[in-house]
């Protein structure tokens, strides 16, 4: 039991309605999707804390938190200037504070801004998500 968080990103992919044969195909199926863990917390209530104020109205119910481009970028900024808010929650644990946490955090949302703004890679298409959720 306890606070398990996941940074997740996924790829969508628009049909091709005049040239299917355009669909992208995986495994002799059509591939609506793909996802990819981008990052993941065990036990860090205040960015738990953090993301569920700021994106989700304060209403924690572990539901899916769609970030944008300037959400991930505020993101960043609360991390490096260390404007996480003390949470608290039944089997949260505490957040480690140290400089090396910190910076492990920026570095998770920062290649996850790449990620998602990558306009180079994509096929015609292809759509780009981050999603935030949380287990408790």
């Amino acid at each position: 039991m306890g606070l398990d968080m996941y940074l997740t990103g996924e790829k969508s992919f628009m049909d091709d309605f005049e040239d299917p044969s355009k669909n992208i195909m995986e495994d002799g199926f059509r591939l609506r999707s793909k996802r990819y863990e981008l990052g993941y917390w065990r036990k860090h209530p205040n960015l738990h804390g953090y993301m569920v104020q700021s994106f989700a109205s304060g209403v924690d119910d572990c539901r899916e938190i769609y970030l944008t481009e300037p959400d991930i970028r505020e993101v960043i900024s609360a991390i490096k200037t260390r404007k996480l808010p003390f949470t608290e929650g039944f089997f949260f644990g505490v957040s480690q504070t140290s400089d090396e946490r910190v910076a492990e955090d920026v570095a998770i949302f920062q290649r996850a801004l790449l990620w998602v703004s990558d306009m180079e890679n994509r096929v015609p298409g292809e759509y780009r998500m981050v999603i935030y959720q949380a287990s408790w």
